[in-house]
């Protein structure tokens, strides 16, 4: 049987895939090479579980951080050999979360008012720190995507712009104005303590 996902995250990569780049160990991985996306899956669970947090509470980023690693490996044959691999991937859980939200929205729409979600702490906001939960909290969802991307998971702005789908410069004006926002924003806490 195939090992679950949560069991190639706990291995120790001990091979020579390792030291390979993303895109090769992807390339490997469309030609049949479980391993090379094992250790994809090993290198990236992480830094993609921290990106979802940003969307979505902790039980959902656990979640559609493994749907991700499942429809990436599902989808390995539509990846462009030729383009860097953490975009696409994270292009992926992107989507999955944008997707996690609309139907909860739907299901709230529909379902009756619950107590208990008020009850069970939020234990999303103590893995990033005030600066994070502000941005959460007053930025576009893109904006913020952009701020996580670039300044968490360390993505150039040409990764960042492939992500949101957009271009380099709205990019670059979109993590300026978020910058600047967040500055105005700190500015006002400051001042109100």
């Amino acid at each position: 049987p195939k090992p679950l996902i949560s069991a190639t995250i706990r291995q120790a990569s001990t091979s020579s895939l390792c030291s390979q780049p993303d895109e090769k160990l992807a390339s490997r991985a469309q030609s049949g090479q479980l391993p090379a996306f094992d250790e994809l899956v090993r290198r990236h669970w992480a830094g993609i579980n921290r990106f979802l947090l940003g969307y979505l509470p902790h039980g959902s980023s656990d979640d559609v951080t493994q749907e991700t690693f499942l429809r990436a490996y599902r989808k390995i044959q539509q990846y462009d050999r030729n383009r860097p691999f953490l975009p696409w991937l994270f292009t992926i859980a992107r989507r999955l979360a944008l997707n996690e939200i609309r139907s909860n929205k739907r299901k709230r729409e529909v379902s009756l008012p619950d107590d208990s979600a008020q009850a069970t702490p939020n234990t999303e906001h103590a893995t990033f720190g005030p600066l994070w939960k502000l941005a959460k909290e007053r930025l576009t969802a893109d904006a913020y995507a952009a701020l996580r991307l670039h300044y968490a998971e360390d993505l150039s702005i040409e990764a960042v712009a492939k992500v949101l789908n957009k271009g380099k410069t709205a990019t670059k004006v979109m993590l300026h104005r978020a910058r600047r926002k967040l500055a105005t924003f700190s500015e006002q806490l400051k001042s109100d303590l």
